[in-house]
This record gives structure tokens, sequence and C-alpha cells, in this order.
């Protein structure tokens, strides 16, 4: 699990960390009513919570699973089970391909609900601290610079990408305006296609 872990610190960004501060509280309240949220419905509970927390209002549920990567990382750290097993993706009534490639939704969900989350702080801050220290700082870019670099990367690499990638469009979009490099969101992008 570590250099799964170790892994996962390569992709995460300031903003995923701030969002899974967010969305760990909401997941530990549904592990004690044994409850499930689609991914939208986690993103307009945070808002609902933190109206004034910008980065929250601009949340968007396509690129919720890489919050909970963040959330399943502080977890696995404190061996807890995966709170992340309770968010499900709306039309499959299941987690999202990238939980279900590594991991039994059903199995991690039976775990959460068996566990004593009443003992368990929702305090996410010495986990924040530690892990801005572990993030590359990326450089931003604005939404009109982005469309045009995921412009030019699909049209130079096309044959190469899943037919179905524009799916993922917004996805891609967000990542390059958080500073991913063309290849990294495409490559981020073309898991949740396939």
């Amino acid at each position: 699990m570590t250099d799964v872990i170790e892994s996962f610190y390569k992709n995460i960004t300031l903003n995923d960390v701030q969002l899974a501060s967010v969305y760990y509280p909401i997941l530990i309240d549904l592990a004690k009513h044994k409850h499930c949220l689609t991914y939208s419905e986690l993103v307009e509970r945070a808002k609902e919570t933190h109206p004034s927390k910008l980065e929250v209002q601009n949340a968007i549920a396509v690129s919720t699973g890489r919050k909970l990567d963040v959330v399943r990382i502080f977890t696995a750290e404190r061996d807890l089970p995966d709170l992340t097993s309770l968010i499900i993706n709306k039309g499959a009534g299941e987690c999202g391909i990238g939980f279900t490639q590594h991991f039994d939704p059903v199995v991690a969900r039976d775990k959460v609900f068996a566990f004593d989350w009443s003992k368990v702080s929702t305090d996410f801050d010495g986990f924040i601290k530690h892990t801005e220290t572990a993030i590359l700082p990326k450089k931003r870019i604005k939404r009109p610079e982005a469309l045009k670099v995921m412009s030019q990367y699909y049209s130079q690499h096309k044959v190469l990408l899943p037919s179905n990638i524009t799916e993922q469009r917004e996805l891609i979009i967000e990542l390059l305006m958080e500073g991913f490099t063309p290849a990294e969101a495409f490559s981020q992008a073309t898991v949740r296609a396939t």
C-alpha cells in the first residue's frame, strides 16, 4: 500500500487536499448513519455546509475521485476503513471505476459500516500540513489557456486516445487549470474514460 500511497502524492494538488478535508467529515457522518451518496450529492452537501469557501463552491462532481483519493490516503495511513466506498456513481449505482478497479466496494462498505466511528476525529488539519509539504506546486493556468492546450494535445494525439475521451472534457480542463501537463491530464481522464 505504501507504493500506492506514494504514487498518489505525485498527482495531488492543494485543491484536492482542501476539498478532501471538507469531504472527510461528511463521509464520517455517512458512515455513522450507514448511508451512501452520489458524487454530485457529496459536492452539493459540501457546498451547503461551506458556503463561504470558494474552493468548495467551485467544486465539480467530475473531479471528485481525486479528492476521494486523498481521503483514502488519510484513512489508509491511520488503518481506518475506506470511507470513499460510500460515494457511488448515480448511473451505475456503485463506486467509480477508479475504486472498483482496485477494491471490492461491497467488502469495503461492510468494513466501514461495522467500524465504530464515534471515537474517530474529523480533524484533517495535521494531514493537510503534512500533505502540503509533499505536494510539488504546479503552475495554474486560466480556462482559455487550458482549452487551447487541450485542443492542441488532442489534435496531436487523437489516434492514441480512447474514442470516448471527449466525455472527460471538463475533467481535462480542470486538471490543466490546476497545472497538470497535458499528458498527465489526458492520462488521468483516460483512466476514467475506459
